[in-house]
């Protein structure tokens, strides 16, 4: 399991925190964009897996067919690009509607590429054996609750309201607010972290209503909705 956390971070790293809208409207112009994104996966892989990448990953003794972490590196990152390109080839080519729906389809496929090449072992019962480290298990969270909610909330009121991708000022404000939403749901006591997160979460929606945090009504109470299944579940994962 600590293989496919550790995956799992670099893959949200690279699709979500270290895509800029640069890189992300580069992408979709070049293939020398897509190239330089999909190279950013290989290299968070390698980064967080060096201890592993000598180790057996993939085994079929009925194929005769052993992989290694380099080569299940390499693999992950040959199918990202071949996914990446169809994704944008589909939607410049054959006007695809680019939606939620392709966006959740595109992250499955990643998603089912990681599963398939990590090793599963379970080796005790409970939350320590699913999640036998917490500090990719907890990055993870993080990215999700502050980067790919904004990306996922996007979709979701483009689709349902048409509205544009945030500004850099309204994506990372709303992106330092669910952060601390996060943090305020990880202080030691459980009834005090409660309050604090109400708190800021009245204040955020006050700042809100005053037109001093600009963000949708949507995009405000979504992004705090995932910020807090994912604080819950780091909270979890900490103090387990």
């Amino acid at each position: 399991m600590e293989i496919f956390w550790r995956l799992l971070f670099g893959h949200l790293l690279a699709d979500f925190t270290f895509q800029t809208d640069f890189i992300n409207r580069w992408k979709r112009k070049s293939f020398k964009g897509l190239l330089v994104h999909s190279l950013m996966h290989p290299a968070f892989y390698l980064v967080l897996c060096w201890p592993y990448l000598d180790q057996t990953w993939v085994d079929f003794p009925l194929l005769d067919l052993r992989l290694d972490g380099w080569l299940c590196v390499a693999l992950v990152f040959l199918m990202h690009l071949l996914e990446d390109w169809w994704r944008v080839h589909a939607i410049a080519r054959y006007h695809l509607p680019d939606n939620t729906a392709f966006f959740v389809w595109d992250q499955l496929v990643h998603y089912a590429v990681i599963i398939a090449v990590a090793p599963f072992a379970v080796s005790t019962a409970g939350i320590g054996g699913l999640i036998p480290e917490k500090w990719p298990a907890l990055g993870c969270l993080f990215v999700f609750a502050t980067h790919a909610s904004t990306v996922i909330v996007y979709f979701v009121e483009k689709d349902a309201l048409g509205r544009s991708f945030p500004s850099f000022d309204e994506k990372y404000l709303s992106m330092s607010a669910r952060l601390v939403l996060v943090l305020c749901l990880l202080l030691p006591n459980t009834t005090g972290a409660l309050a604090v997160a109400a708190a800021w979460l009245g204040l955020t929606e006050g700042l809100r209503r005053l037109r001093i945090f600009d963000l949708s009504e949507f995009s405000f109470y979504g992004g705090a909705a995932i910020s807090i299944l994912c604080g819950l579940a780091a909270r979890a994962i900490c103090y387990s």
